[in-house]
């Protein structure tokens, strides 16, 4: 009898224990929600994959302008990597073509006049990335991506979703980072070993349309 009674409670310590280690590896898969962040879960930050020289297209449009803008990432020296950037604007059927370089922030540098004006809204939408999410992020459904700073709101960004997304091209596996201020969703998509986010749409305060752009040519090199 006293054997018995020793056994039963060391089995449920034993299963217990089991459920405890199995949890996260249950629980950390892409798409479901989780308290506790998995340690083995995958990670993005901006400029993921720029190493393998990828070529972004982007549709772009702020206040008013709507551009194409193709970013061709070539060499990369050091801390700064040159890229390739092919403005079309949609409205006066400007196209420039020219070599920049970005640097470890993501800045361009030597900057011509003539594409300027594109690079400013570049460093308003597309690569404003960079001044929210500056570390690696986990890609798993509830992970917090940091707060961000709108007026008198500080509203969390959080990752909300995992799906396949279609694009002109095909389809991406993304994760959607997203808030709200005044009950007006603002978010951005972004998939792995892709630098910078895939598709945003950003209001303002008042619920205007502030920025969106889409990825609408993308080739990955292997």
């Amino acid at each position: 009898m006293v054997r018995k009674a020793i056994f039963i409670p060391l089995g449920i310590m034993l299963g217990a224990a089991a459920i405890g280690l199995s949890y996260p590896f249950l629980t950390g898969v892409p798409g479901s929600e989780q308290n506790v962040i998995p340690r083995f879960a995958n990670q993005w930050h901006v400029g993921k994959g720029a190493e393998m020289q990828p070529m972004l297209q982007y549709l772009v449009k702020s206040h008013g302008e709507e551009f194409l803008a193709e970013l061709d990432f070539l060499e990369q020296t050091g801390d700064e990597q040159e890229i390739r950037l092919i403005i079309d604007d949609k409205k006066t059927g400007q196209h420039i073509d020219q070599t920049l370089k970005i640097g470890k922030a993501y800045v361009f540098i030597g900057v011509s006049n003539d594409i300027e004006p594109y690079v400013d809204v570049l460093d308003k939408t597309v690569l404003s990335v960079r001044d929210t999410v500056a570390e690696s992020k986990y890609l798993v459904v509830g992970a917090e991506w940091g707060t961000t700073y709108i007026g008198k709101f500080t509203p969390k960004m959080k990752l909300t979703e995992y799906k396949d997304t279609e694009f002109e091209f095909g389809k991406l596996k993304t994760y959607k980072i997203s808030y709200e201020v005044n009950d007006i969703e603002n978010y951005f998509l972004v998939a792995e070993d892709v630098p910078f986010p895939v598709r945003a749409e950003f209001h303002t305060i008042d619920g205007g349309l502030d920025y969106s752009y889409e990825l609408v040519g993308l080739n990955l090199p292997r």
